[in-house]
């Protein structure tokens, strides 16, 4: 079999010349941008004869690849040898004023979600919202541990001064309470809410009557709790109130119909003390 080699020449050179430059095009899906943009350059157009910078796009944030240890969403920091760099890709960005009444500027940027302060100013920092203050010197570099989430476009919204964020692949909630950043999952977290089913027994002559309160199930909590009001009653004239009792399910909704109910976690608790 005979090979025909590739011929350099000139003649046999494929020239596209661009007589209307018309810049970059980052709306468009890139095999439909026209033939007379770009789809990935600093924003340049040719204009009077000259490549100028097209005026629109200006550089607000510089940031630096952050070297950093995945976290493990439910278990935390786990002995792992996945080393990790950070893409710069600005996902999100969000202000909120957080329960420690200050503002709070933060952007998903990558994987990583960060903190951008003294805006304006010289000492201008975006840092990453890390896990705990360990650090890893691996081959020169300085890791820190953090969540990792989708570099990807996500979402957030505010709420009771705490940021809500949607980051693909975990729903968590980021707050400040005396500066310090403290993000953790929503889900099944400690200031997630556990539905409560509330019933009254009523003795004769009590102080109200019967009575039930029935919370919807909340899907982001593993738990249930049931709660037992045995309400008040005279005894020798004197008004006498008995105890709460409080049991705790722990994961009444199960993801396999096979799996036996039975099997559920009961903890009794009695007076606020188990």
């Amino acid at each position: 079999m005979a090979f025909k080699p590739l011929s350099i020449a000139t003649k046999n050179r494929r020239i596209t010349a661009i007589t209307n430059f018309s810049g970059v095009d980052y709306a468009t899906q890139r095999f439909k941008v026209s033939q007379n943009r770009a789809i990935d350059i600093l924003n340049f157009i040719y204009k009077d004869g000259v490549i100028q910078k097209r005026r629109g796009i200006e550089e607000l944030f510089h940031v630096e690849n952050t070297h950093y240890i995945p976290v493990d969403f439910v278990k935390g920091i786990l002995e792992t040898d996945v080393y990790s760099e950070n893409t710069t890709n600005f996902n999100g960005i969000w202000s909120f004023v957080g329960e420690d009444k200050k503002e709070h500027l933060v952007a998903h940027i990558g994987k990583l979600l960060y903190e951008i302060k003294n805006i304006g100013q010289h000492n201008m920092s975006i840092s990453p919202i890390r896990f705990g203050t360990n650090i890893v010197i691996f081959e020169g570099n300085t890791y820190v541990y953090a969540y990792e989430f989708l570099d990807y476009k996500s979402s957030a919204f505010v709420g009771a001064n705490k940021l809500y964020f949607l980051g693909g692949n975990k729903y968590m909630c980021l707050r400040f309470l005396d500066g310090a950043p403290l993000l953790s999952p929503v889900e099944n977290g400690v200031n997630t809410y556990v539905p409560t089913t509330t019933i009254s027994i009523t003795y004769e002559g009590s102080a109200f009557a019967n009575r039930a309160s029935l919370d919807k199930v909340n899907m982001l909590s593993k738990l249930r709790k049931n709660e037992l009001l045995s309400g008040t009653q005279k005894v020798d004239n004197a008004i006498v109130t008995s105890k709460n009792f409080e049991y705790i399910l722990d994961a009444p909704i199960v993801s396999e119909t096979k799996q036996d109910l039975a099997d559920i976690l009961i903890v009794l608790e009695e007076g606020g003390t188990i």
